[in-house]
């Protein structure tokens, strides 16, 4: 029988092409798109290593033109006042990368006989418990790396797996920006700072000792919801301290959602794209077999009169459109297979394997529900009726 429906396939070659044509350019687009959507429900499935909920940030805009001493000063007097309040836990201070700004300090080098690239977020003493990361080696910051001999850092856990492997490395002295020694005090979890769909499994958060003038950021850590007067009186007590009020107060809980709605519009969007397409192919296959079926309705009525069972002759047309739908998938599997190979896209080769098999198992499962009908109709008709209309 196999014989039988490649020769019909052959024989059948033209039309059978724009099927095998459809089919092949359906699967590039769902492998493209599944592609991208993979890697990004994948990165969203990750932990994103801190806590946004009850978590404010003020962007702390102190005159340039003050001198270090009274700079240093005015964070100390910001953090003391803010601690007053009984509704913050805790403030800590960082430069300009706090989550969902967009911004990046970054170095590399090959200085420990092997490439190191890392994103680095400078922080106090209080920002990782502000910030609660979730230390799963060694232990946070704490007083006594103010007076250490070597910067202690905290990696995270994606870090460390790349480039670390199995080695010991708490309580490790690793030369880092500028050759400067670094000393790895703990590993957290994750730190994706620019969102839940983010990739950042190469974070840093290096300790600052001093209040100096790269800390931008205060991170505000509040006992639970509070009401906008409450925000007010932060307000006017760091407006007080720094003697200006053109200073921003963020929401990390509200800026987290504002930053994965960015990525959830254009992945609904390609899911329509999508649907869309599937939609396309069905209609497309339904035609083409109902088109078929009663173009061939003496060959049908021929094989019901010597015989044919109603099930031989649903197999056979499903079994045709199947051969098409799987020469298309091959072709089309070829070129996807290309990408993994050639590491023309720096992506986890798994998110193109979920890819490829989520696009054939939606095409394969749009070509069977589509030639079910079809077929069945075709081992309906009655052999007397067929050979009677030829």
């Amino acid at each position: 029988m196999i014989k039988h429906i490649l020769t019909l396939i052959w024989n059948k070659k033209r039309s059978n092409f724009l099927l095998f044509l459809e089919i092949f350019l359906a699967f590039i687009v769902l492998f493209s798109v599944l592609t991208l959507v993979t890697y990004n429900l994948r990165n969203y499935s990750t932990p994103i290593g801190f806590d946004t909920e009850d978590v404010w940030v003020a962007y702390l805009e102190i005159d340039e033109s003050v001198d270090s001493l009274t700079n240093i000063d005015m964070k100390r007097r910001i953090k003391q006042e803010l601690n007053a309040f009984p509704e913050i836990n805790g403030v800590g201070y960082s430069n300009s990368c706090v989550p969902f700004n967009d911004s990046n300090n970054a170095f590399g080098h090959r200085e420990n006989g092997f490439r190191l690239f890392s994103f680095v977020i400078e922080a106090d003493v209080d920002y990782p418990e502000v910030m609660d990361v979730n230390v799963v080696e060694g232990r946070t910051f704490n007083e006594s790396d103010a007076y250490a001999k070597h910067t202690a850092v905290l990696i995270t856990q994606g870090l460390r797996d790349q480039y670390f492997g199995d080695r010991e490395v708490v309580d490790s002295i690793y030369l880092m920006d500028n050759d400067e020694p670094w000393k790895i005090v703990g590993v957290i979890d994750a730190y994706k700072y620019h969102g839940d769909f983010s990739d950042e499994n190469r974070v840093m958060l290096k300790y600052e000792p001093q209040l100096e003038s790269r800390f931008f950021s205060a991170l505000i850590e509040l006992n639970g919801a509070v009401g906008p007067e409450f925000e007010e009186k932060v307000n006017k007590a760091i407006a007080g301290v720094i003697n200006r009020s053109d200073f921003v107060i963020k929401h990390l809980k509200t800026e987290r959602e504002l930053t994965s709605r960015e990525y959830w519009v254009p992945i609904i969007a390609l899911f329509s794209i999508c649907g869309f397409l599937i939609l396309n192919i069905a209609l497309g296959l339904f035609g083409v077999l109902w088109y078929n079926i009663n173009k061939r309705r003496p060959e049908v009525g021929l094989r019901r009169a010597i015989g044919a069972t109603k099930y031989s002759i649903s197999s056979q047309f499903i079994l045709e459109i199947l051969f098409v739908t799987f020469i298309g998938l091959l072709v089309g599997l070829f070129f996807a297979a290309q990408l993994p190979i050639l590491k023309l896209v720096d992506i986890e080769n798994i998110n193109y394997y979920y890819a490829m098999g989520g696009a054939m198992g939606i095409i394969i499962t749009v070509v069977l529900i589509c030639s079910f009908y079809p077929s069945q109709q075709a081992a309906r008709i009655h052999p007397a009726l067929a050979l009677h209309e030829d």
